[in-house]
């Protein structure tokens, strides 16, 4: 399935469907709360809409249609049981069955169609088709930083989240809850040793969010015969942790 009839495929209007405004909000709450005028923030979004329409370089964002994926189904394929071989390495799965990657979404909660899923997961390169009817996991996490294009849906979640991390309390109701956000970072490294960094970090980081999502997966809510959650979603949260590489120059 190609990326355009994916991308055609969500502008159908959903509730899951992200809203820009949950990007802006905390953004422009926490420059006015600095001192910035209204004025002033809406001359400089005009400013920084017209140099952005002048770009052009850089990869195209395309929308994907998948939001939720995340990376719960990657560490259940890694460590649950029924997933794996003999030498208790991930299992090749076919598409459905009893044991296969329909039944994988659905044991992580994951309602999309196993084939699109599927064929996404081969395009991210998380996953590799080995024959007709089978597939190999080759990859410890969802890649959304791939060659020709950027994901929409995944990046835009990030940025929102990160927009209400690091302005909390700015914009957001008084019983919110506090989040956080935190970075280690050195400005006398030489940049020989930059993808170094980034691989070390990243293999930690990984390590670490297999633990988190671990957590995750021990304090979910059962879910009823027909797949729905067991206790009002009203009383659910999404919950979870993000993790980001730093690299540009000394100011």
């Amino acid at each position: 399935m190609s990326r355009k009839k994916r991308s055609s495929s969500t502008t159908r209007a959903s509730p899951e469907h992200p809203v820009v405004s949950d990007l802006l909000i905390p953004i422009a709450a926490f420059l006015r709360r600095s001192g910035m005028s209204k004025l002033q923030l809406l001359s400089e979004w005009r400013s920084a809409l017209q140099r952005s329409s002048k770009a052009t370089r850089g990869i195209k964002v395309a929308k994907i249609g998948f939001e939720h994926l995340g990376s719960t189904t990657i560490s259940r394929w890694l460590r649950d049981p029924k997933y794996l071989n003999h030498a208790g390495h991930p299992d090749d799965l076919p598409l459905r069955g009893t044991r296969s990657i329909a039944s994988l979404l659905k044991d992580g909660g994951v309602s999309d169609p196993p084939k699109d899923v599927a064929a996404l997961l081969v395009e991210l390169g998380t996953i590799s088709k080995i024959s007709p009817t089978r597939y190999r996991l080759i990859r410890r996490s969802m890649n959304y930083t791939i060659a020709g294009y950027l994901p929409f849906e995944p990046n835009f979640r990030f940025l929102v989240d990160a927009a209400r991390a690091c302005t909390w309390g700015s914009g957001l109701p008084p019983r919110a809850p506090r989040l956080f956000w935190l970075n280690a970072y050195s400005t006398r490294v030489n940049q020989r040793h930059k993808q170094e960094f980034l691989r070390f970090a990243k293999d930690r980081g990984l390590s670490f969010m297999h633990e988190i999502n671990d957590w995750l997966e021990a304090h979910e809510s059962p879910r009823s015969g027909k797949g729905k959650l067991s206790r009002k979603t009203t009383t659910m949260r999404r919950l979870g942790l993000g993790l980001y590489g730093i690299c540009s120059n000394v100011d």
